[in-house]
């Protein structure tokens, strides 16, 4: 199993991602840390090259906007994605461009291992999961505003899966 560092701009690929942001207050944000792990093997990342390389970059965005949203302060959430398969399939059109299409049968799947470490670094909680939206052309509505970003549909998923695991954890 190998790990891929990437850095987020110049091709992607890990982004380890301490959020030492400015706070109000001087308070600490949440550390969040996002691997992908043989992310030349994941089912559907989009094609490669540019397109899967800029996937997986906003994927790390998001799970590290959500982890510093959701995790509690002072706390540490480490992540290992290890597949990604994007909402609908790329095909190809007569134009002679590739095109993704949308339908029930393509919905979007990731699967990763999460640690979350509590303030003395004593893990908290640890796991494994499979993330999926089988209905998330349900979603379109919902997705429509935040369709101007990249892939809309998984950051709908996660966004939901961090407020189950995590968010609603914090009180």
């Amino acid at each position: 199993m190998r790990i891929m560092p990437i850095v987020a701009g110049l091709g992607l690929l890990l982004l380890p991602a301490p959020f030492a942001s400015a706070q109000s207050g001087g308070q600490k944000a949440a550390r969040v840390k996002v691997e992908f792990v043989d992310p030349q093997n994941y089912t559907d990342v989009g094609q490669y090259g540019t397109d899967s390389d800029r996937n997986l970059a906003a994927l790390a965005r998001h799970l590290e906007s959500e982890g510093q949203r959701c995790v509690a302060e002072g706390n540490t959430l480490s992540l290992r994605v290890l597949d990604v398969d994007l909402a609908g399939r790329n095909e190809w059109w007569k134009a002679g461009y590739d095109l993704r299409v949308m339908r029930e049968i393509d919905w979007p799947r990731i699967k990763l291992h999460y640690v979350l470490r509590d303030a003395g670094g004593a893990i908290a909680s640890e796991g494994d999961a499979s993330v999926d939206d089988m209905n998330y052309l349900s979603r379109s509505a919902y997705v429509r505003a935040d369709a101007i970003r990249q892939l809309p549909y998984e950051r709908a998923m996660l966004r939901d899966w961090f407020e189950r695991q995590f968010c609603r954890k914090a009180y």
